[in-house]
């Protein structure tokens, strides 16, 4: 698949871009297509949007099911045949079926050649042919969409798809032979006009001066009067090459949804750095599919090609691990915008992590529950896989720096549905540091009694004597005489408090103040509502720490009293009323039919980073490797990213948030591992 900035704006767009409003519209109008009975409408219409329900849902084996029954269904009684047969090329594809939706696609085309959805259907047959490597193929459909549409969307879309086929897949001698060998005036036009910007990019612009020139007069078309318009003035600069960044992402298949939601924010991305900065910049996106082999694949395709600049994606640290191999191998930065192992970026000087790696996530927590809430022996609660074991000894060991103490690690597997037992052990080791704690002070305070009774004037002179006992102590005043306990002796001396005395027992589950000063519950997604009524019954409250799996406004709302003093580490910060948010949002609800969201905006964010290297001036994938590393903090929508911190690659800015007056709210920055509260920077 190609994309370039005109992508946006096409219905074929990711899940979210179905709309209901778009799918309704496809049923009005399919309605004028036979003359069923009223029941047969309202059965017809409430399955389709049920099916148009699935799809949004992004669950395609449900949608295909209904979309098939819906075209199985005669002809003369289905209202919705074609717009069903069309949302059914679309469910194959999302599925990773490429095969019968390309099968399902052509048969459309030679049923309803006249079909209002005939264009749609041939941009996602267009798209199958470029994933499947038919590039000539794919050129004929997007020809074929220039010359005889007019939507603007649509041939901004095909024009852009074009260029870039003629561009970077094909070379000059294979252009000319399409060009030579097309008996279609339309497309022989066309492709003269791009044959001559590919002379003109290899030097020889007389030769692409003469095929222009031949032209001159004959143009019919008022497209290709404006496309010559274009190239004309591009013959008169000098050759500035179109920059590639080569895109894997999984846009079919099991993790489809994420992948064309991040897609979405390249795209917009992209986009908007090509109107702002008339650069020309394009992304090559391929769809792995989830599968090892098309990671390598596509990455090596990528690394080979010296037009590609750099690599973006993939989203799972599995599937960048692939691809970070190959281009560590072939010296082509690469930069996943969510991939969070704590060992990806290790595997060499070209592989960059967008997303906060989980070992920093960990020890940014733990500098801020040391540093800013004074936390000196912390206990924690984790699932025992890589996330949980990663985080949670990060924490661990920079508490250990900064003079803390760890008291207990627990650990589970699963669903934290029962933490009975990690709490009990987790209460059993507070209570036995504190008696062991309580033992040592007690002695101490014992030892040094008997040093003041001997030598401190206070309590030894003519009118108060201490004669210190085993379990008692003896006062002697001039007029009276009286025993205490030692403990109310050590309190009325100061050697202790009345507090010092309340050690807890190992026999309830109790968390009193004091047991532990910080508790670390990293939770992974959906663990978050498991626990909290754990820490409800058990009445843990005090310093919590988490992870962003915990920003969930709904959960700290209805439970604010015991997760008050939560605070966790993220990633990511979203803020839904800045004005910067707002006129992105509303832009690009326009383009794809949705506000974004968090993956949206990883992808925005992300490329914007790497754009915004480009745009200084990075033209080879050796500057762009050492922009990114000189990079200064680029601040994003939802995320800030830089590479200058503890950990060579990985982005060191991270948001601590906590739940403050029923919104979720920065409590401080992390950049470049550095506290930040306000204008004060805390190292």
């Amino acid at each position: 698949m190609i994309l370039t900035n005109k992508s946006i704006t096409m219905m074929n767009k990711p899940n979210q871009a179905v709309t209901i409003f778009f799918c309704l519209s496809i049923f009005c109008a399919a309605l004028s297509a036979g003359q069923p009975t009223q029941t047969e409408q309202d059965q017809t219409k409430g399955l389709f949007n049920e099916g148009v329900a699935y799809f949004n849902a992004e669950k395609y084996w449900d949608a295909q099911n209904i979309f098939q029954t819906i075209s199985a269904r005669a002809k003369s009684g289905n209202p919705l045949v074609t717009s069903s047969a069309m949302m059914l090329i679309k469910t194959a594809y999302r599925l990773g079926e490429a095969d019968r939706s390309e099968t399902l696609a052509r048969e459309f085309l030679q049923a309803y050649p006249n079909s209002r959805y005939a264009s749609e259907v041939k941009v996602t047959l267009a798209e199958i042919l470029l994933a499947e490597g038919k590039y000539r193929e794919a050129l004929t459909f997007y020809l074929d969409l220039l010359m005889n549409y007019s939507d603007q969307n649509l041939l901004e879309l095909c024009a852009d798809h074009a260029e870039t086929i003629l561009d970077f897949y094909l070379d000059l001698e294979e252009v000319k032979a399409l060009r030579d060998f097309t008996t279609d005036a339309f497309t022989r036009q066309y492709l003269t006009m791009k044959l001559a910007e590919k002379y003109h990019a290899e030097g020889d612009t007389k030769q692409a001066l003469k095929e222009l020139r031949q032209m001159t007069g004959q143009i019919e078309n008022k497209y290709l009067r404006e496309q010559y318009q274009l190239s004309d003035a591009r013959l008169k600069r000098a050759p500035l090459p179109r920059k590639y960044i080569g895109v894997i992402l999984p846009l079919t298949g099991a993790n489809s949804s994420v992948g064309q939601k991040v897609l979405n924010g390249v795209k917009y991305a992209i986009a908007g750095y090509r109107k702002t900065y008339h650069a020309d910049i394009a992304a090559l996106v391929f769809d792995n599919r989830g599968e090892s082999v098309q990671n390598i694949r596509h990455a090596e395709f990528l690394a080979r090609n010296p037009k590609v600049l750099a690599i973006f994606g993939p989203i799972s640290t599995e599937d960048a691990t692939l691809v970070a191999v190959v281009a560590n191998q072939m010296h082509i930065p690469m930069i996943t915008p969510t991939a969070s192992g704590s060992q990806l970026a290790s595997l060499g000087p070209y592989i960059f992590q967008g997303n906060v790696d989980y070992e920093n996530l960990g020890r940014f927590l733990s500098l801020y529950s040391a540093k800013i809430s004074g936390v000196k022996t912390v206990a924690s609660i984790a699932s025992a896989d890589e996330f949980g074991r990663e985080f949670t000894d990060a924490y661990c060991r920079t508490i250990d720096e900064y003079g803390g103490q760890v008291v207990s690690q627990q650990w589970y597997q699963g669903e934290p549905v029962e933490l009975k037992l990690q709490i009990s052990n987790v209460h059993d080791a507070a209570a036995d540091r504190l008696k062991n704690h309580f033992s040592e002070k007690y002695n101490s305070a014992k030892r040094q009694l008997n040093e003041m009774v001997k030598n401190d004037p206070r309590f030894n002179n003519d009118s108060l004597r201490i004669a210190v006992g085993d379990q008692q102590c003896v006062i002697f005043k001039r007029d009276t005489t009286y025993r205490l306990s030692l403990r109310e002796t050590l309190i009325m001396t100061g050697l202790m408090k009345n507090t010092d005395f309340e050690v807890p027992r190992r026999d309830t589950l109790a968390f009193p103040p004091g047991l532990v000063d910080g508790f670390l519950l990293p939770a992974r997604a959906n663990d978050a509502s498991l626990i909290v009524p754990q820490l409800i019954y058990y009445d843990i409250r005090g310093n919590l720490f988490g992870s962003a799996n915990w920003n969930d406004p709904d959960l700290l709302k209805k439970n604010r009293d015991v997760l008050h003093g939560l605070r966790f580490v993220s990633d990511y910060f979203i803020d839904t009323e800045s004005k910067n948010f707002r006129q992105v949002a509303t832009d690009f609800a326009k383009q794809f039919g949705a506000e974004p969201g968090r993956l949206e905006l990883y992808g925005y964010d992300t490329m914007n980073a790497l754009l915004a290297v480009i745009n200084r001036g990075a033209v080879t994938r050796e500057q762009i490797r050492e922009g990114l590393i000189e990079m200064p903090v680029y601040r994003g929508l939802c995320r800030n990213i830089s590479f200058k911190g503890n950990r060579p690659r990985v982005n060191s800015c991270a948001f601590i948030l906590g739940y403050d007056r029923d919104k979720i709210r920065p409590a401080a920055l992390i950049e470049n591992g550095n506290i930040i509260i306000g204008d004060k920077v805390i190292r």
